[in-house]
C-alpha cells in the first residue's frame, strides 16, 4: 500500500528563493548585455563604410527640419507662435523619428540577422529590442541639434522638461510593442517593411509633429490626441515650452495604450516564434 505524504508539497526556504532570484538575476544580466551588445553591432554596421559616420544622425533631421520649415513657412504660412516655427517642427521630429526609426529598424531585425539565428539559441525577443535601442544613438545626435537650434533663436526652457523621461519610457514601452509585432509578421509575410513606411507617413500625419494642435477643432484634436503618439509628442512639447501638460487626460490614455500595445506585440512575437526556424 502506498503511502501518502500528509505534509503537502515542500514550501521553498529562503535559501532556495535567494538562489532562484540569483539565477534569475544572472540571466537578465546575461540578456542586457546580449542586447547592449547587438546594439553596438547595429550602430556599427550601419555607418562602417559611411563616409561622413555618425554625423548622418546630425545631418538627416538637420536637413529635413531645413526643408520642412521652408515648405511650412514660405509657403504654406504656417504659424506656432510665440515659438519660431523651425525649432516648433525640428522638435516634434526629433521624438518622432525616435519611434519611427526604432519600429523600422525592429521590423526588419529578425529577417536581416537569419545567420545568427541559424547559429546560437537566445530569446529572439533580443533582437528587435536590441535594433529599437540601437536608434537611441541617432536620438541623441538629434536631441543636440535641437539644443542648438533652441539657443539659437532664445527659446525658454522649463525645467519641467526632465519630465520628458518617463514620457520617452512609454514611447520606447510604444515602439518596441509595434516592433514585436511587425518583426514577428514579417518573417511571415515580407511586406510588412514595404507596408510599415506607408503606415508611418500616416501615422505621422495624424500625430501633431507638423502642425501646432490648437490650429485643428476640438473635434479633431480629441481624433489626433487618442492616437498615443500625438499624446506623447504634445506632451514633451508641452513640458519643453510650457512647463505644464496641456493635454493631462489623454497621456493617461496614451500610458495605457503604450502598456497594452507592448504585451500585445510581445504575446504575438512570442507565439509567432516557433514558427521562425521553419521559414528562415
Amino acid at each position: 500500500m502506498t503511502s501518502i505524504d500528509a505534509r503537502g508539497p515542500r514550501v521553498p526556504s529562503a535559501r532556495d528563493l535567494v538562489r532562484m532570484a540569483s539565477r534569475r538575476w544572472h540571466s537578465l544580466r546575461i540578456w542586457l548585455e546580449l542586447i547592449r551588445n547587438l546594439a553596438v553591432r547595429d550602430v556599427e554596421t550601419r555607418y562602417k563604410h559611411s563616409l561622413l559616420g555618425l554625423y548622418w544622425a546630425i545631418i538627416n533631421p538637420l536637413i529635413t527640419a531645413v526643408i520642412f520649415s521652408f515648405v511650412f513657412t514660405v509657403i504654406f504660412h504656417a504659424s506656432s507662435k510665440p515659438i519660431p516655427y523651425v525649432v516648433f517642427l525640428l522638435t516634434g521630429l526629433t521624438f518622432w523619428n525616435l519611434f519611427a526609426n526604432s519600429v523600422v529598424s525592429a521590423t526588419g531585425s529578425i529577417t536581416g540577422n537569419a545567420a545568427l539565428l541559424s547559429k546560437l539559441y537566445f530569446p529572439r525577443v533580443v533582437i528587435p529590442t536590441a535594433s529599437a535601442i540601437a536608434r537611441v544613438i541617432d536620438f541623441l545626435f538629434a536631441l543636440f541639434v535641437l539644443a542648438v537650434f533652441i539657443v539659437a533663436y532664445h527659446v525658454r526652457i522649463y525645467p519641467s522638461l526632465f519630465w520628458i523621461l518617463p514620457i520617452l519610457a512609454l514611447q520606447t514601452l510604444l515602439a518596441l510593442g509595434v516592433g514585436y509585432l511587425l518583426s514577428a509578421l514579417n518573417v511571415l509575410y515580407r511586406d510588412m517593411t514595404q507596408l510599415i513606411g506607408l503606415i508611418l507617413m500616416i501615422w505621422m500625419y495624424l500625430s501633431p509633429v507638423m502642425y501646432p494642435i490648437g490650429n485643428v477643432s476640438n473635434t479633431i484634436q480629441s481624433i489626433l490626441l487618442m492616437n498615443p503618439m500625438g499624446a506623447l509628442i504634445q506632451a514633451e512639447r508641452d513640458l519643453l515650452f510650457t512647463g505644464y501638460l496641456t493635454q493631462a487626460p489623454y497621456l493617461w490614455a496614451a500610458a495605457a495604450w503604450c502598456g497594452f500595445i507592448f504585451l500585445a506585440g510581445l504575446y504575438t512575437f512570442k507565439r509567432l516564434e516557433p514558427t521562425f526556424a521553419e521559414v528562415l
